[in-house]
């Protein structure tokens, strides 16, 4: 069975796009078996944003076809999303209130990198989630988020694809651990 990830972002045009496509290219090098998909937690009747889709390409990636989608509650519970990456605590939140019980496998992506940083062990969906509390992601806290280049002109967007591109590398190399079915050797579950 493939590990199946949700990616979250507020639009659903721009950053979590770009982050599927990065993750798609990585986790297809590594030979995880992973379905991504994204959603947004806001707007959704935007196109695909163009500079994303400009900056992509200019990475041998294409992400014009894109369609944008709202986040709800089935998506998050009856796609089956093993591990849901957001953009922002804020995205966090809305996957925590819409789905309850979500937030053992919800991170920001700065969360999710730290948490797998910090792992002496193999990573293990359980292990990630050692001493966290739903208390520590209510505030806001901007070094856990993202920056939205929506907007903003294709050098903002070039350096939001740029860390997404490392996040999402790194990411992709635990992901074989995390889940064992993708051809890792770790023996526990997602």
């Amino acid at each position: 069975m493939p590990l199946r990830i949700l990616v979250v972002c507020t639009a659903n045009v721009c950053r979590s796009p770009m982050a599927v496509a990065l993750l798609e290219q990585h986790v297809s090098r590594l030979g995880v078996d992973a379905v991504i998909s994204s959603a947004g937690t806001d707007r959704h009747d935007l196109p695909v944003d163009p500079d994303a889709v400009a900056v992509m390409a200019e990475h041998g990636l294409d992400i014009a076809g894109h369609v944008p989608r709202a986040l709800d509650r089935s998506i998050i519970d009856h796609d089956g999303a093993h591990l849901i990456v957001t953009m922002t605590r804020g995205h966090l939140r809305v996957v925590a209130t819409t789905a309850p019980g979500a937030l053992p496998r919800a991170f920001t992506v700065r969360e999710l990198l730290r948490r797998l940083a910090m792992s002496t062990d193999p990573p293990s969906f359980e292990k990630l989630n050692v001493g966290r509390s739903a208390r520590d992601l209510v505030g806001e806290d901007f070094a856990d988020d993202v920056v939205d280049p929506y907007g903003k002109g294709l050098p903002l967007h070039r350096e939001c694809m740029a860390e997404l591109d490392s996040a999402m590398r790194a990411i992709a190399a635990d992901l074989h651990l995390l889940h064992p079915s993708s051809g890792g050797s770790n023996d526990e579950g997602a």
